[in-house]
């Protein structure tokens, strides 16, 4: 692990990616951390969300950062109610506090339905225009990158995904808790997680700070990886207080 200038280590970044993704969706911001020490979640194996965050937080390093995206920021509150301990400072990218809607679970398993019988494609394309903003709505390159993550993950684990979301906590309740330095990151024209649920967030957490990226939608950390690995950057070098 690479040294601070201080010669104390640095702590571990932690990335947590969202339903139907891996790596590659933050594959853009890690080229842009440099050296930054950097580790992927698995997002599998368990289908509730208290479930994985054991799973996670059993094979994450003693001491870390952590970093979700959507499913994955999720997950990370789950994380800091589990462990808040273990982690230094939180990064909740395009995500929610609010618990899934009721109605919400025979929709997230016909979208498994579909995908086991039509293939994956779908579960992405027919969601196209709200997953990025308007301006990225023609970028072949980016709808590529996010579909072939969607096929690699595979039927299989979007019902995972699909469980571990209809399980999830309301973390509304606990974000007064939250004692991390936090960064509420999200588009400036996310639908997914609409923005009064970031403005949710940031207000509900202690002197977290909330970062709207423009040019982005759901999918900020590939829509504008610059802008994002911008704010990243001083989040993670910052000290306990503000960072902007």
């Amino acid at each position: 692990m690479t040294a601070s200038p201080n010669d104390e280590p640095r702590p571990p970044l932690l990335l947590l990616p969202g339903t139907a993704c891996d790596q590659r969706v933050f594959a853009s911001l890690i080229d842009r951390l440099g050296d930054y020490p950097v580790l992927i979640g698995d997002m599998g194996g368990a289908r509730t969300m208290a479930a994985l965050a054991v799973d996670i937080l059993a094979a994450a390093p003693p001491y870390f950062l952590l970093a979700g995206f959507s499913l994955g920021g999720i997950c990370a509150l789950e994380m800091v109610a589990q462990q808040p301990e273990r982690i230094g400072k939180l990064a909740l990218i395009d995500t929610t506090a609010r618990p899934d809607p009721a109605e919400n679970a025979a929709v997230r398993r016909k979208a498994v339905a579909d995908a086991r019988e039509k293939g994956m494609d779908g579960f992405i394309l027919d969601n196209w225009p709200r997953l990025v903003a308007p301006t990225n709505v023609h970028d072949g390159s980016l709808r590529d990158t996010i579909v072939a993550m969607a096929r690699d993950c595979g039927p299989d684990r979007l019902a995972e995904h699909a469980e571990v979301a209809i399980s999830r906590a309301d973390s509304r309740r606990r974000l007064a808790e939250i004692r991390q330095p936090t960064l509420v990151l999200a588009g400036a024209h996310e639908e997914v997680c609409p923005l009064d649920a970031q403005q949710e967030l940031a207000a509900g957490i202690p002197g977290a700070e909330l970062h709207l990226i423009a040019e982005a939608g759901h999918f900020a950390p590939l829509e504008n990886p610059d802008a994002v690995a911008l704010v990243m950057k001083r989040w993670l070098e910052a000290g306990s207080g503000p960072f902007s």
